[in-house]
């Protein structure tokens, strides 16, 4: 180790550390940055839309079916409803 002490060797291990942490934070930031959530999608045209009648059946079907809660349900047709 040459006329290094152990606490010298530490030492440097530290400040050479410091710009390595730097760069990670900045790379932390820059990949939390692009993580962006993306916007929702615009509602289709009424003209592309499905008719009130079939979302109401398609609803009805899977409630049937067990595949939503009853609370997911009211809540889904009360958003149909409000879409008039």
């Amino acid at each position: 180790m040459g006329h290094f002490s152990v606490w010298h060797w530490v030492i440097v291990l530290f400040l050479a550390g410091i710009p390595v942490a730097v760069v990670g934070l900045i790379v932390w930031l820059v990949v939390r940055a692009s993580n962006r959530p993306v916007a929702p999608a615009s509602p289709l045209p009424a003209s592309n839309r499905p008719s009130v009648e079939s979302r109401l059946q398609e609803l009805n079907d899977l409630k049937d079916k067990t595949l939503i809660t009853d609370a997911e349900y009211e809540q889904q047709r009360a958003s149909i409803l409000r879409d008039l």
